[in-house]
């Protein structure tokens, strides 16, 4: 284990970034996704980002609940069955992998490529969804409340931006918290795979050498870290971790140490993402298609 930190009523906290180690402290019973809150300031404050993540009915959105919930299996389920017809949802988003290729290839789209990205995220659910720039503006909102400091935090939820944000998203998604996680957090590592494709491409002759597989090898990154808790103290990764300490899985550094272990979808395990296989397939579609379309 990496690094241990722990300052009495601060913060209690455990980075892990070897790729065996994530991989174990993932899988390990005594780490758990939700956060309870418990434990100091630093704990406190992250669970309270993460609560607002709610339906309005108050139910906790299915991405953040522990391995047993019930629920979470069943929306994983589904969601991982509903996103394994793999030719029918490309033929669905086609008009947006186009205008995806022409962006990498030529550098120019009619719409900016984040909107294109989040509309074919969306479509994987709703073949009708329509992104906006208030939409995506909306998504930045929450993925800026998810990863900036206390003080930013605090400014955009003073201000009403957060529950506006929330509420457009759940709109547009229809309610559904898969299509809202997806459209509002997730698509964000998308939308920077295809900026690093756009880069890639404008190298000289790497657009028409690379094939589709090794163009996702050189841009498709993990998520920079997510966060669990020992709710009751264990051992993790041969370590004695006390009860309410944060473990942050540093999943790109691990990633980098191990590119072909699949930390970027958590391959194999009770969390692997839903989208391990569509996600690829859009990438490679897009890379493909940038290869013969015409600038």
């Amino acid at each position: 284990m990496a690094i241990r930190i722990t300052i009495p009523g601060i913060i209690r906290l455990a980075w892990v970034t070897d790729p065996d180690e994530v991989v174990a402290a993932n899988d390990c019973g005594a780490v758990q996704r939700s956060l309870s809150g418990l434990g100091g300031l630093v704990q406190r404050s992250i669970a309270a980002k993460l609560a607002v993540f709610r339906t309005p009915e108050g139910d906790v959105w299915p991405a953040f609940r522990d391995r047993a919930d019930p629920l979470r299996m069943r929306s994983h389920d589904d969601l991982e069955e509903a996103l394994s017809h793999t030719r029918t949802l490309l033929k669905r988003v086609a008009p947006e992998t186009g205008a995806l290729a022409t962006y990498i290839r030529s550098g120019k789209s009619n719409r900016p490529p984040e909107i294109i990205v989040q509309q074919m995220v969306g479509r994987l659910f709703f073949p009708d969804y329509a992104a906006s720039e208030e939409s995506y503006d909306a998504a930045c909102t929450l993925q800026t409340w998810v990863s900036s400091g206390p003080i930013k935090s605090y400014l955009l939820k003073c201000c009403g931006k957060v529950q506006r944000a929330l509420d457009s998203i759940t709109a547009l998604s229809r309610g559904n918290t898969s299509c809202a996680h997806a459209t509002a957090i997730a698509m964000h590592n998308i939308v920077d795979t295809i900026e690093r494709m756009h880069r890639l491409a404008k190298t000289s002759g790497h657009l028409e050498r690379l094939s589709p597989q090794e163009a996702i090898a050189s841009t498709l990154r993990a998520p920079k870290q997510v966060v669990r808790e020992t709710r009751d103290g264990g051992r993790v990764c041969g370590k004695r971790l006390d009860a309410r300490t944060l473990v942050v899985l540093r999943l790109e550094t691990a990633r980098r140490q191990k590119p072909e272990g699949g930390i970027e979808f958590f391959a194999n395990g009770w969390n692997q993402c839903p989208a391990h296989a569509i996600v690829p397939a859009l990438l490679a579609e897009i890379w493909k298609r940038a290869k013969v379309v015409k600038a």
